[in-house]
């Protein structure tokens, strides 16, 4: 019932807490302020302490993961200014977001909220994208089962290859739901030259930290206290058939 992977793995590239800098694709350090990393971890280890005197419930769950998103935004600001990432890239919007079920509710929350217009284009790319996602699935034998990390693992490279937009990504190549984006999406930070998140190049290196890594693991438990769910699907998957209505 493995959903993530095993992020104490020393074979994994990490930033540990405590690094001072880091150098991007131009050759340029990109200092850490003083602190933040150590901030933004001892943040997420008071929330995990105060998720046990939490009483259980969905919306108990949500503000907590919105506190998760909070203290890895900070840390995100704090990295911004080296990394190639900018506004209207979008490159990142095209690989396989792997999302909890808490994570889902959020997004289903802001679609709930949006008009029935964009309601309407969102399921309809929705639905383009499950049936994507099934078919590949059912390139393995038996097919790859998209509620498990290792079914992800299992087809994100093919999925990628397809360069399939995510179904929030507007027009003017920018999140529509960026106020409500899944974990995945706020730490997708690259330190390689953008031209190595084209899909037919790369694969580009990310900036990964210790930090990213807890808030993974309590998005996971948060949403299996809360939501009572333990799964992990690519964002179309939570909104189809019987997962229409998590949370």
């Amino acid at each position: 019932m493995t959903t993530l992977p095993d992020f104490n793995d020393p074979s994994l590239p990490t930033i540990v807490v405590g690094h001072p800098a880091i150098i991007n694709f131009r050759g340029e350090e990109v200092p850490v302020t003083s602190g933040l990393l150590e901030e933004a971890i001892a943040d997420l280890d008071r929330l995990e302490s105060e998720m046990e005197k939490e009483e259980i419930s969905v919306d108990a769950g949500k503000r907590l993961l919105r506190q998760v998103y909070e203290i890895v935004d900070r840390v995100g600001e704090g990295v911004a200014p080296g990394m190639s990432c900018h506004s209207g890239c979008s490159a990142c919007c095209r690989v396989m977001v792997a999302t909890t079920s808490g994570e889902a509710a959020l997004i289903g929350d802001r679609m709930e909220k949006s008009g029935l217009e964009k309601q309407a284009v969102w399921k309809t790319e929705i639905k383009k994208r499950n049936v994507l996602l099934e078919n590949l699935a059912r390139r393995h034998t038996p097919p790859s089962d998209l509620t498990t990390f290792e079914g992800l693992v299992e087809t994100c490279e093919m999925y990628e290859r397809q360069n399939q937009p995510c179904p929030f990504l507007g027009t003017d190549r920018l999140c529509q739901i960026y106020e409500d984006r899944p974990l995945l999406c706020r730490i997708c930070w690259v330190l390689t030259d953008p031209a190595d998140c084209l899909p037919e190049a790369g694969p580009p290196v990310k900036f990964r930290t210790r930090v990213f890594e807890k808030a993974h693991a309590l998005c996971s438990r948060i949403s299996r206290h809360h939501f009572g769910d333990h799964r992990v699907s690519p964002i179309p998957f939570w909104f189809q058939g019987d997962n229409e209505r998590v949370g």
